[in-house]
């Protein structure tokens, strides 16, 4: 084996040398991308915001068809039936009051639009979101 110089270069270096370039890089780069990816989950940039206060009072629809508009709609950050697992808040057993859920939806706030559903659809998902949510203490 010779060096691109012509040198010879010893048996014992050259296995170093692809030890490192096979094993301790791609370890250390794994671990790099570790330390990052829990870093950031642990700073949560997208943390919502504390929503404004709902305006009137909080009407309900159909608890069906909320829950198919939840799974269209809400599903792909809160997961599936709120359990957690996107960029959104687990919902399940959340202590919240739905007020709170109404206004989180009319005006937005961390990664999430505002008005995602409304009319109609927004009445059905915050009857099913109430399905989900746990009761809120005074």
């Amino acid at each position: 084996m010779s060096s691109e110089l012509g040198a010879p270069i010893p048996e014992g270096r050259d296995r170093r040398r692809r030890l490192l370039r096979l094993v301790v890089v791609p370890l250390i780069l794994l671990v790099a991308f570790w330390a990052a990816a829990f870093t950031l989950a642990e700073v949560h940039l997208a943390k919502p915001g504390t929503p404004k206060a709902a305006t009137g009072s909080v009407a309900f629809g159909d608890v069906y068809r909320g829950e198919v508009a939840f799974g269209q709609s809400c599903a792909p950050c809160h997961g599936a039936a709120g359990k957690g697992g996107g960029v959104g808040p687990r919902l399940q057993d959340l202590a919240i009051p739905i007020a709170a859920v109404k206004a989180q939806i009319d005006n937005g706030g961390g990664t999430m639009p505002a008005k995602l559903v409304t009319g109609q659809a927004e009445r059905d998902v915050l009857a099913y979101v109430a399905t989900l949510i746990a009761p809120a203490t005074p």
